[in-house]
């Protein structure tokens, strides 16, 4: 007798708790989209905040997207071309005699520099104008100012 008691108990017990479980799990699947919109609107705060930041960035030139292009200029009497795209890029200068020097070119965004060959130079990009000036001098007496075609 007392199995079967056991037995009685036991299947209406085992039926309640596979109930309590899929209640259980439904009320999980109701939460996760609340979590997901909550997850969403964060994600669109920080989109939203990372555009900020891009245009802030933009408005100071430290974007390379916005340096990307072609800039012709005079570096005193040698004709200069600097090709950007992303954060390397190629000066071509070309002296009064035809000679022709080329040299590979980093940019630092972030720091708002340029490596020319093994030169290490600051530059501020204005509208379509690219000022390049030696780190070392306090003066913008020798300064290259390139314009982007």
């Amino acid at each position: 007798m007392k199995m079967k008691i056991s037995k009685s108990i036991l299947l209406p017990a085992t039926m309640i708790f596979a109930l309590f479980l899929v209640a259980c799990s439904n009320t999980q699947n109701q939460v996760a989209p609340e979590t997901s919109t909550s997850q969403s609107s964060t994600t669109s705060s920080s989109s939203t905040a990372a555009s900020s930041s891009t245009s802030a960035s933009n408005a100071t030139g430290q974007t390379t997207g916005e340096l990307d292009g072609t800039y012709k200029g005079r570096d005193e009497e040698d004709e200069v071309t600097l090709v950007i795209t992303g954060t390397s890029g190629t000066w071509t200068q070309v002296e009064p005699d035809g000679e022709q020097e080329i040299k590979n070119v980093t940019l630092d965004p972030a720091n708002q520099r340029i490596i020319i060959g093994d030169d290490a130079e600051r530059y501020l990009l204005e509208g379509n104008q690219l000022t390049i000036k030696d780190i070392d001098e306090d003066d913008f007496n020798e300064t290259i100012v390139l314009t982007k075609q």
